[in-house]
């Protein structure tokens, strides 16, 4: 049989283990590298961790690892390196002249994932940006010094004066290019934000589904909408934000909205660029965090979650946290998770996304959770206006009615920032 299919690489992964942290951790880090060069296309061959008492301000590694690497790399052993760090400009470099091959750093196997993952034009205008930001620094050494552009020589009014170099012509245009793109991401900050003022006016409350990557984000929100998101057992299957309305109980609507999921060490060149994106989590009412209650890294996980929640400035927002995929844990180990995790969430609910468990406890939870700033109202609606009353129980509650010589008395709660639209019928 004869296919056109090109092969997938094969990765090497490289670790170090430093004074400070533990084997546990790094031994954890490395299995999320290896499902990075999964996702983004890669067959992982092989792994190594190094440990050292610094970092390796030439080669990241020690030269004695860089021997072994060469060795491996002559007998066809591998055709990529994936480092679990980020890389200096020259640490990179060098390594790529020793070793004769491609080097990655951590963020730039996240950045090929989400570079194949994005699907929206404002998903790859943010990847692009975060692209070329890392680029720019690791451009010296991409062309020689001494390599001029056509032969010209400088003159009055140009740049780079005699000889300019290609390198800086390169630099030009990538800057050119960031700013374009800087302009493009702020026309969709800008139409974010009038989305969001279009949400408010429709009166209906937001919540931001948050969470570590392949926590099964994407798959809570078409369960609970049938929103058709791809929700797929990879890392970053989504990353463009999906908003959808869901009914919570008494009828009150919801706009809930899916995000980007979150990873340790996400590159701050992503957290810039997604930041149009990330506003919908500072933005929202309510903070829905779903986690992986069957991964044995849950408690990590939460805590990275906790880390960019609070870069973001989200972390005091009213929150529901769903434990996932209880499902596939057996009794023992789902009471022994679930109560780990619930000393550190108190009212924590278990649910299972694909089977569709425990989503009425999860939707009571966020209706009482999105109560956090309401006021009671009592009104006189007059016969013939009942659709005061509908709007009521859209974007509040009604507790109670009674029919009276006016109309009907109604008392109930809103949002305190709704309650002004009910002013003219307080009694």
């Amino acid at each position: 049989m004869i296919t056109t299919r090109s092969p997938r690489e094969r990765a090497y992964l490289i670790g170090v283990l430093l004074p400070g942290s533990t084997e546990e951790l790094v031994r954890e880090q490395m299995v999320e590298l290896a499902d990075l060069a999964r996702t983004a296309g890669a067959d992982v061959v092989g792994s190594d961790v190094q440990r050292r008492g610094q970092v390796d301000a030439r080669h990241f590694i020690g030269m004695g690892k860089v021997e072994e690497l060469r060795e491996m790399k002559l007998e066809g052993g591998f055709d990529v390196i994936m480092c679990n760090e980020d890389l200096s400009p020259r640490q990179q470099r060098n390594l790529e002249l020793d070793l004769k091959t491609r080097v990655l750093d951590r963020t730039e196997v996240i950045l090929e994932i989400f570079a194949q993952h994005a699907r929206t034009h404002e998903g790859r205008l943010q990847v692009e940006a975060a692209r070329l930001h890392h680029l720019l620094p690791r451009l010296i050494g991409a062309y020689a010094y001494d390599r001029q552009v056509g032969g010209r020589r400088g003159g009055v009014g140009a740049r780079g004066g005699f000889g300019e170099q290609q390198i800086e012509v390169e630099r030009r245009r990538i800057r050119r290019r960031m700013r374009d793109l800087e302009r493009q991401i702020e026309l969709v900050r800008t139409q974010r934000h009038q989305q969001r003022t279009g949400r408010r006016r429709a009166a209906l409350e937001t919540a931001a589904i948050v969470g570590y990557t392949n926590a099964g984000k994407s798959t809570l929100l078409n369960a609970l909408t049938g929103a058709g998101v791809r929700a797929e057992h990879k890392l970053f299957a989504t990353l463009d934000p999906t908003t959808r309305k869901v009914a919570l109980p008494a009828g009150r609507e919801l706009l809930i909205t899916d995000t980007v999921g979150f990873i340790q060490k996400l590159p701050t060149d992503l957290v810039a660029a997604f930041r149009a994106t990330l506003e919908e989590v500072t933005e929202a009412d309510l903070i829905v965090q779903v986690m992986d209650a069957s991964s044995p890294a849950a408690e990590e996980q939460a805590a990275t979650v906790e880390q960019i929640l609070g870069e973001l400035g989200a972390a005091d927002k009213p929150r529901v946290v769903a434990l996932n995929k209880v499902d596939l844990m057996g009794p023992a180990s789902r009471r022994r998770a679930i109560g780990a995790l619930s000393s550190r969430y108190p009212g924590a609910v278990p649910i299972s996304a694909t089977k569709q468990t425990g989503f009425a406890e999860l939707l009571d939870a966020m209706d009482q959770a999105s109560r956090s700033d309401i006021v009671n109202i009592e009104i006189l609606v007059p016969y013939g206006s009942e659709r005061v009353l509908a709007t009521l129980r859209k974007v509040g509650g009604v507790e109670r009615t009674e029919y009276v010589d006016g109309g009907t008395r109604a008392w109930g709660w809103v949002p305190r920032h709704e309650a002004r639209r009910f002013e003219a019928y307080q009694s």
